[in-house]
């Protein structure tokens, strides 16, 4: 769905990569206090507007719900639901245009509204008057079809993003711009909670940087943040392990997203390119459907259709907070690109019949070794959680030991099946007595076959 400044909201239908149904719904046209909507949030139930030029919120409350499972239903217009506006005062500076950013819990009962904090300096005819029209950060209620400020705290930093924890409805995760002591970029992963309708900071964690952040994404498992840098850098951080990766793209990373199954990244420049990295940040070559195998570093747009904006935005075909169970048979194949002002399109993703259309980490792994990268599918393994995905990394460590020990020993194989070993044996997280208890017979058989593999 599109929801444009003016109010009219455009709902796509695919089949597939194909467009199958265009519904355009003028509702809110003329019904709205500006035309100049910052951000949307999007329910069932309920809309919440923000605007660019008004302090103030929208909130469109249906009377009747779109709870039909069929898709073409659920795609009515506004006007069939019977709604009713409301609209609520939020603070901040008075008279002043920025753009007013929103989120939703899981839950859709709590929402906040922020923005950034260097957009509020005070002005000779527009002083800030207190220490509450400073704040930058709203945290909303959202029950019994109305819509109230519960909270309002100001962030120590300039938020790059927030949003609300997918595992933890009650905590908002922010990614805030900072500066050492040295005056060199940093990153703060921050955890607010919201205790007793109230926001507060809980943990902070600074993550050293070669250069300012600009865009930023979380993985399902809200485990690892990556972070793109003006200097074209993209930075891992890993929470569990306190370990920061670092690549350097093909291209600046204007807007980062992960897949849903956590195994690949996908970065875009805002000249229309796009990069695949793995988890570990390996970079993946990419090409589009061609008789000729021949894949590139990036894809450009440019190359196949002609675009004069700049890419804004990079999506899966997903469910939010969609979490990746390893029997799932889901398929996410499906990448929204968005052009500012347009072109609008989708990216299929031909994944093979071989993985089911899957674009997990046991698939990415068998790829890597399929072209002999070792150390890369290695680096992969290393990644996943034995804990919480035991049988894919007994699957993944399996074929990289099967592939090495068809092999002549040298000092460099010796090292890579010491390594993967090493994933069971020495973890970067502890493993449960039932993970040990599970895989330690069948790794065991392995580890003994390498023994006899340095004995010949």
């Amino acid at each position: 769905q599109l929801l444009f400044h003016s109010g009219i909201l455009v709902s796509l239908s695919l089949s597939g990569p194909q467009l199958e149904k265009v519904v355009i719904d003028r509702t809110l046209v003329g019904k709205l206090i500006s035309n100049t909507i910052s951000d949307a949030v999007l329910t069932d139930t309920f809309i919440i507007l923000s605007f660019e030029d008004h302090n103030q919120l929208c909130f469109i409350q249906f009377t009747k719900t779109m709870d039909s499972p069929d898709i073409n239903k659920r795609l009515e217009k506004l006007s069939c639901l019977d709604s009713k506006i409301s609209y609520v005062d939020i603070l901040g500076p008075e008279g002043r245009r920025m753009k007013r950013h929103l989120a939703i819990n899981c839950m859709q009962d709590l929402v906040i509204c922020w923005w950034s904090a260097t957009s509020d300096g005070g002005w000779p005819w527009s002083p800030i008057s207190c220490q509450r029209d400073r704040a930058n950060l709203l945290l909303l209620g959202c029950a019994h079809g109305k819509l109230e400020v519960l909270s309002y705290i100001r962030t120590e930093w300039d938020p790059l993003d927030a949003r609300f924890s997918s595992l933890q409805p009650q905590q908002v995760l922010t990614v805030e711009h900072s500066v050492s002591a040295a005056k060199e970029p940093m990153a703060d992963s921050c955890v607010y909670k919201c205790v007793r309708n109230r926001i507060q900071c809980a943990a902070i964690t600074r993550i050293p940087l070669r250069a300012r952040a600009i865009s930023c994404c979380r993985d399902v498992t809200e485990d690892k943040l990556v972070l793109g840098c003006e200097d074209s850098s993209v930075v891992l951080y890993e929470a569990y392990s306190q370990v920061t990766l670092l690549a350097q793209a093909e291209l600046l990373p204007a807007v980062i997203t992960y897949h849903p199954s956590g195994a690949v990244l996908v970065v875009g420049s805002s000249q229309g390119e796009l990069q695949l990295f793995d988890t570990a940040l390996s970079p993946i070559k990419i090409q589009l459907l061609a008789q000729v195998y021949s894949p590139e570093a990036t894809l450009q747009f440019s190359k196949h259709c002609e675009v004069s904006t700049s890419l804004i935005k990079i999506q899966w075909a997903a469910s939010p907070g969609a979490f990746p169970s390893p029997d799932t048979m889901d398929i996410h194949d499906l990448l929204l690109v968005r052009f500012d002002k347009g072109p609008l399109g989708v990216l299929h993703f031909k994944l093979g019949v071989l993985t089911r259309g899957q674009l997990g980490l046991v698939e990415i792994i068998h790829q890597h070794i399929r072209y002999d990268e070792i150390q890369e599918a290695i680096n992969v393994l290393s990644t996943m959680n034995w804990n919480t995905m035991g049988q894919q990394c007994f699957i993944c460590l399996s074929a990289i030991c099967n592939h090495l020990l068809k092999q002549k020993l040298t000092p460099a194989r010796e090292a890579q099946l010491e390594a993967s070993l090493g994933t069971f044996y020495v973890p970067t997280r502890p493993l449960l007595h039932r993970t040990v208890l599970e895989y330690r017979d069948p790794i065991s058989r392995y580890a003994r076959r390498f023994f006899h593999h340095l004995l010949r």
